[in-house]
């Protein structure tokens, strides 16, 4: 196995709440070798820098919502200069670590309104979209991978595993099953709970929300919020995420690196 996936959601597969119109799935692509000799190192350096990460007898997990709030083990980001710190290394990191990028959007209103009578589930929609995206990356390279996303509740966990297996032994309206067959090395999702402090998921955190915001902000044509969140955007725009091989630039992201459903 040369390759993996980390995934990483943004909103949930509500179909109804007003407040809640759009879900987005954001996965990186990462060779094992990469993983392993640069991200975890990476990752595990910044938290042990900046939040005394130190395992077994310490464990930091990065978790978006806690760093926002600076909320321990964040505390100390409330001292400016050291929240100036923290920002610059995260934008270094994601500029230079070895991953590609790929963000897929739901408009879950749209959505309803399209399939009035079937209606794949928002989140599954999104995954298969996702790892379509993925299995045509490894194709393209002749590679092998599998794919990672963190655990939520037992029932949700269970039906999106079917609904992986599906896509596994059946493939996609754009991607025969033998194909996705010879690209992923198993046909399990694999699901790992925060506390096992894999360093791949807590980059994907770091990432998720950024590239929801932007990504909704382009194709709602709105602007977008111009916070930390922007800078990351930024470098996924200009940097990360997946693209046309055909098409230079930001002309190739879409479809490729943002896909927006339905």
């Amino acid at each position: 196995m040369d390759c993996r996936l980390f995934v990483d959601e943004v909103g949930n597969d509500d179909l109804d709440h007003p407040r809640e119109r759009y879900l987005s799935l954001t996965g990186i692509i990462t060779k094992i070798r990469g993983c392993d000799n640069q991200i975890t190192p990476q990752i595990e350096g910044l938290k042990e820098e900046f939040f005394d990460h130190r395992p077994p007898h310490k464990v930091v997990i990065l978790h978006r919502r806690e760093l926002i709030r600076r909320e321990p083990p964040y505390q100390a980001l409330n001292d400016p200069d050291v929240n100036a710190d923290w920002e610059a290394a995260v934008l270094g990191l994601i500029e230079k670590l070895p991953y590609k990028a790929i963000t897929v959007m739901i408009d879950k209103h749209e959505h309803k309104d399209k399939y009035k009578v079937w209606q794949f589930n928002p989140y599954h929609y999104c995954m298969t979209a996702l790892v379509e995206r993925y299995v045509l990356w490894l194709n393209r390279h002749h590679l092998t991978g599998d794919v990672i996303a963190e655990t939520r509740f037992k029932r949700v966990d269970r039906a999106l595993k079917e609904s992986f297996q599906r896509f596994y032994h059946r493939g996609s309206d754009n991607i025969p099953p033998a194909v996705v067959q010879r690209c992923l090395t198993t046909r399990e999702l694999k699901l790992e709970p925060k506390k096992s402090n894999v360093s791949g998921l807590q980059l994907v955190e770091l990432l998720a929300n950024p590239s929801h915001a932007g990504t909704k902000a382009k194709y709602t044509k709105q602007p977008s919020p111009l916070n930390f969140g922007s800078k990351i955007y930024a470098v996924l725009e200009a940097k990360t995420y997946c693209r046309n091989p055909k098409k230079l630039g930001i002309d190739g992201i879409d479809g490729w690196g943002q896909k927006w459903l339905p």
